[in-house]
């Protein structure tokens, strides 16, 4: 009689603990919500952060091989200034660097000299003109190339435009003699500030009053071949895109925060 008395005290206490467990786990559950929400909030952000399933679209994506270059966005200063062993005869007087006026665009300008010749864009080539064509040419022995050798935006070979003679071979298109420069730098010296200018005049009388500019080059049909020049198609979009030319056309002004405008001071003061 007392075992089983004692089974059904048991049970019935068995049952009563069954049937409390659900309110005290809310109970709990109430209490760290009132006593310790930062901890809840801490939770929902990590859930919130964990990366979510890739959708079938990106897993192809990742698939697909990659036929752009890695390596460094930005040039490293050991590769920019390297010497280059043949440089335009441009140079000769205006310098690796040259684009100085438009400080708005001149480092673009001037990171464009690492690949393409002075000539390209200083000598505007017309649909007429059809003996001349752009390609690389080597920047270590000067010779005409098909292929381009080099890591991204680390070109062995520059763009020049060159130009076929009848019953010629092809030579790079000079629009300043050469002689003539060179004649030129010995007695500069000599001349006066106004015959200076009247030879600069005759030495640069086939460079255009309005070079190339970027949205020439950097749109579909532009003024570059760029799937002649060998660059994959891929590239290819990346240099018809109007990002950067759409910045320099659109935006007039630049604006520096003060802190690191170094002359804000001075002007406020």
């Amino acid at each position: 009689m007392k075992k089983t008395t004692l089974g059904k005290t048991l049970m019935r206490r068995s049952l009563k603990a069954v049937l409390l467990l659900p309110f005290l786990l809310c109970a709990a559950w109430l209490l760290k919500m009132v006593y310790f929400p930062a901890f809840e909030a801490e939770k929902a952000i990590e859930a919130a952060m964990m990366p979510a399933e890739e959708p079938d679209v990106f897993n192809a994506i990742l698939q697909r091989p990659d036929v752009s270059v890695g390596g460094h966005f930005h040039m490293i200063d050991a590769w920019v200034l390297e010497k280059d062993p043949r440089p335009p005869l441009c140079a000769t007087c205006h310098g690796t660097y040259p684009h100085g006026k438009e400080k708005k665009v001149r480092s673009m300008l001037n990171f464009h000299t690492g690949f393409v010749a002075c000539s390209v864009c200083h000598s505007r080539i017309g649909p007429e003109q059809k003996n001349i064509h752009f390609t690389w040419i080597d920047r270590r022995t000067g010779d005409i190339r098909a292929q381009v050798e080099g890591s991204y935006g680390k070109y062995l070979a520059k763009i020049y435009p060159v130009e076929m003679t009848p019953g010629g071979p092809e030579h790079i298109f000079e629009p300043v003699d050469p002689k003539a420069a060179m004649q030129f730098l010995k007695v500069k010296d000599q001349y006066s500030p106004d015959q200076i200018a009247q030879a600069k005049i005759k030495l640069h009388e086939h460079i255009s009053p309005k070079p190339v500019f970027c949205s020439d080059c950097h749109r579909k049909d532009g003024y570059l071949d760029f799937k002649k020049l060998g660059f994959p198609q891929q590239r290819i979009n990346h240099l018809n895109s109007t990002e950067v030319v759409g910045m320099i056309e659109k935006y007039k002004t630049f604006y520096l925060p003060t802190e690191i405008d170094f002359g804000a001071h001075e002007r406020r003061n």
